[in-house]
């Protein structure tokens, strides 16, 4: 049964292992990226929700509060939520709280809970074989009740779901078979070669096979030029196809790795996609956005959007955040946040659990504000209800108004922004 009006969730920090935070809690496994060649991936997570200490005399034993259920990205359905007994889950723990991690796929979870600000916690590893909620008495009520302030205090729980994903992330092995046979081309990147077998080129690509077969410049030869990406990028990319397990691969790496398959139509983008979904970080987030804004990736852009929407604070934080484009940023607020008319979301929504931080991006923005960011920079602040962003726009109008009624990307804004600049800059003569 859900409570209807004591819980409330605030949600803290997501797939984020190395983000710190104030609180210590037990170290769980290792966060390197996992190989892009094995079936297996690791998801963190972390909740917390507010215990009231009415909770605890107006709750009888066996009654339960569920917090709100979270996704696991790829993981084909799985949710968790945290289910807690403010008076225990049985008579005989009356006097106690009870934890418990409600799962709804098998799964192998290792999982802690931590009472904020003190030391009371518990660790649990347990593999879930179904829909089920697996925990036990957490503590006392004579060791919480010192703890409480106001009437509450949070409970914050660490989990991490070690995920079989069959196929999805492996890598192809066919290559394998060709490691006993020279290898009889170069692929030339700069001053670098790689050695590879042009049978295998031709199998997994469609642009080298024309390349090796139709009288190209490339068909008689030994060796074929690579342009427009570095040596440890193709490596990567020929290592993948080969069937090479590729251990601590970067978000960034692997992207350039989708450049290069989009590129030579080589078909791993899906096991690549989702390598760079389950291994998101605020540092490598918005590499991720660019290539799938650039290349139409649906499914990859709203992993970046999810990540985003549970880790908005961190993301905004970062240099690489900074250099995303207006227009970027307003597609990925209006999917993240599902706004009808207004995105001006305050810092702390506390119905909507979201930590807003898009101020020190809007200040860099408006620093960099130039005649050549500035239509750019107009249809983010109009479509995305951005106030402070829309008063800017129309002192800078005011200061170019003769060069900017002559640019042509001024003219092609809708009749709503261009009004809304015009009035703007009026109301601020």
């Amino acid at each position: 049964m859900n409570h209807p009006l004591k819980l409330k969730l605030k949600i803290l920090v997501a797939q984020n292992p190395k983000v710190e935070t104030p609180r210590t809690l037990k170290p769980m496994k290792s966060d390197r990226l996992k190989s892009i060649s094995k079936p297996r991936l690791t998801f963190q997570d972390i909740d917390t929700f507010t215990l009231y200490e009415t909770d605890l005399t107006e709750c009888k034993p066996g009654k339960y509060i569920n917090t709100r259920a979270r996704d696991v990205p790829g993981s084909d359905g799985l949710k968790w939520w945290i289910k807690y007994y403010p008076a225990g889950h049985k008579k005989g723990y009356k006097n106690c709280l009870s934890l418990f991690l409600h799962v709804t796929k098998p799964v192998l979870a290792n999982y802690n809970f931590q009472v904020d600000g003190s030391s009371i916690e518990k660790s649990f590893t347990h593999n879930f074989p179904g829909e089920k909620s697996l925990g036990k008495k957490f503590t006392t009520h004579d060791a919480l009740r010192p703890l409480f302030v106001d009437g509450r205090l949070s409970i914050t729980c660490r989990v991490e779901f070690e995920i079989f994903v069959p196929n999805a992330v492996m890598a192809p092995r066919v290559g394998q078979c060709y490691e006993r046979v020279p290898a009889d081309v170069d692929l030339v990147v700069g001053t670098e070669r790689l050695k590879v077998h042009k049978s295998l080129l031709s199998f997994v690509s469609p642009v080298f096979h024309a390349m090796l077969t139709n009288g190209t410049v490339e068909a008689p030869s030994d060796e074929i030029e690579v342009t427009e990406f570095d040596y440890g990028t193709v490596k990567t990319a020929i290592d993948f196809c080969y069937g090479r397990a590729l251990e601590n691969t970067s978000v960034e790496s692997v992207i350039g790795v989708l450049r290069f398959a989009d590129k030579y139509r080589i078909n791993i983008q899906d096991q690549l996609e989702k390598f760079v979904s389950f291994n998101l970080k605020p540092e490598s987030l918005a590499a991720a956005l660019q290539y799938a804004d650039e290349s139409s990736k649906e499914s990859l852009f709203n992993g970046c959007r999810t990540f985003f929407k549970r880790n908005v604070s961190d993301v905004t934080a970062t240099d690489s955040f900074a250099s995303l484009s207006p227009t970027l940023i307003c597609r990925l607020l209006k999917g993240a946040f599902k706004p009808r008319t207004d995105l001006n979301v305050p810092r702390k929504d506390q119905k909507n659990g979201i930590t807003f931080g898009l101020d020190a991006w809007e200040q860099r923005v408006i620093e960099q504000l130039s005649l050549d960011t500035f239509c750019d920079t107009c249809k983010y602040a109009w479509d995305c209800s951005r106030d402070n962003l829309k008063k800017e726009c129309g002192k800078f109008f005011n200061i170019n108004k003769r060069e900017i009624i002559n640019l042509e990307e001024f003219v092609k804004l809708s009749p709503e922004i261009t009004n809304g600049v015009l009035k703007t800059a009026f109301d601020l003569l």
